[in-house]
């Protein structure tokens, strides 16, 4: 799959047609999102709170079912599988990304995989996820023209094929293909990694859940439900909403963001030609001191100035107002920056935002033991195509509901 110049495409597209696909109908996929969230919080809440529960799989199950669904009206079915088969995508794109990894350090691989570690077990995970990539398709053509005021992203590109039949079906497929990466590792890991924090910094949880509490959402020891998360109280939980940005600076699952310029470009004393690759260290720039007061500590406070709605940010506000450009002196770009931002942001926002305020509002959060409190989560970080832990121990965590929950006197109670 030419993912590197299938690229292009995608982002002409998010910049032209594709724009309705990922903004306004994203609260009309709202409810879609809450149905398979509530699904999986069901799910959880029956394993019981000594359960060691993978946060991360968890996650990756419901972004998993909702890019099948709200991008290419495909149900995976993933939250509702204990444990999916092996030819599953859920299991097939962590090691097809792999893979894809293995062949950009060599390409060699993609020759002879047999020659290689894991060679042939990354290659036929590569060839299903290709497989499954050209059964989407099919399935989009087999449905025939899209109605107009069909947005979803496989319609669009549907449109698009038609309207350019110089288009290669490859180079579609390779906009299937990213947007899976995207739509489901990213905002997955993401959420994850927000989790992780919430769950091992003394106060946070405590903080989320009275912000939670306050909105009327916080689910309470003999108390009646809490009325239902909706999309407006999305933009009304400014330090949940910290708690994502602030994990997404120290964590950015996205950690390199690579461009190609345009035209010949002087960079400090450097000349870099036209048609180079160029690469920004996200890590990097949301970690350094030189940007940012105490960046090894995740303080969601740094946010609560700061519009929540803003993701692109200048943590050395007077070094741009001093350069007379808005475009200096950014030190925060999760979803990065320009006209080649991320296409899939407003969903993915909207995915990672539910899915904390519905788990933080049922259950309270502990770290398992067995992955040896912050200390040992933080020493098996590791970067393949997104931010994530080494082995197969995920981010674990023991989930309390909050139904269930006593105080220190053994009281079940609380004010309603």
């Amino acid at each position: 799959m030419p993912v590197a110049r299938g690229r292009h495409l995608l982002q002409s597209l998010a910049h032209t047609s594709l724009p309705s696909a990922f903004h306004w109908p994203c609260r009309k996929k709202f409810p879609l999102v809450l149905g398979r969230i509530n699904q999986l919080i069901d799910r959880l809440a029956a394993q019981g709170p000594e359960a060691a529960v993978d946060v991360d799989q968890a996650a990756l199950r419901v972004t998993l079912d909702i890019i099948g669904l709200a991008g290419f009206g495909h149900d995976y079915n993933s939250v509702s599988q204990d444990v999916p088969a092996y030819d599953h995508l859920l299991r097939v794109l962590p090691r097809c990304f792999t893979e894809v990894m293995m062949r950009i350090a060599n390409p060699f691989r993609e020759c002879w995989p047999s020659a290689f570690k894991y060679g042939t077990k990354g290659s036929a995970a590569f060839k299903m996820f290709q497989a499954e990539m050209h059964q989407l398709l099919k399935n989009l053509e087999a449905k025939g023209a899209p109605a107009d005021d069909d947005t979803d992203i496989g319609s669009q590109l549907l449109r698009v094929m038609a309207a350019n039949p110089n288009i290669s079906r490859d180079r579609i497929l390779s906009e299937i293909g990213i947007l899976f990466v995207e739509g489901f590792e990213t905002t997955g890991h993401t959420t994850s990694w927000t989790l992780f924090n919430i769950a091992s910094m003394p106060g946070v949880q405590e903080a989320v859940a009275a912000e939670l509490d306050r909105a009327g959402l916080l689910v309470k020891p003999g108390c009646p439900p809490p009325r239902e998360l909706t999309w407006e109280d999305l933009k009304s939980l400014p330090y949940l909403t910290a708690c994502a940005k602030e994990a997404m600076r120290m964590l950015p699952v996205v950690s390199l963001m690579a461009r190609v310029t345009g035209r010949d470009m002087q960079v400090g004393q450097y000349k870099v030609p036209e048609g180079t690759l160029v690469a920004t260290p996200l890590f990097a720039v949301h970690n350094t001191v030189h940007n940012w007061e105490q960046p090894e500590r995740f303080k969601p406070e740094r946010w609560l100035d700061v519009p929540t709605e803003t993701y692109v940010f200048g943590s050395t506000a007077p070094a741009a107002t001093a350069s007379g450009s808005s475009k200096r002196g950014i030190t925060y770009m999760p979803f990065s920056e320009g006209p080649r931002n991320c296409v899939g942001q407003s969903l993915a926002k909207m995915e990672v935002l539910s899915l904390l305020a519905k788990l933080c509002a049922t259950f309270r959060l502990e770290l398992a033991p067995e992955m040896g409190g912050r200390e040992g989560v933080q020493s098996r970080e590791s970067t393949h195509l997104t931010l994530q832990t080494a082995g197969t121990k995920g981010i674990r965590c023991r989930l309390h509901p909050r139904a269930a929950l006593v105080d220190a006197s053994g009281c079940a109670s609380a004010i309603c």
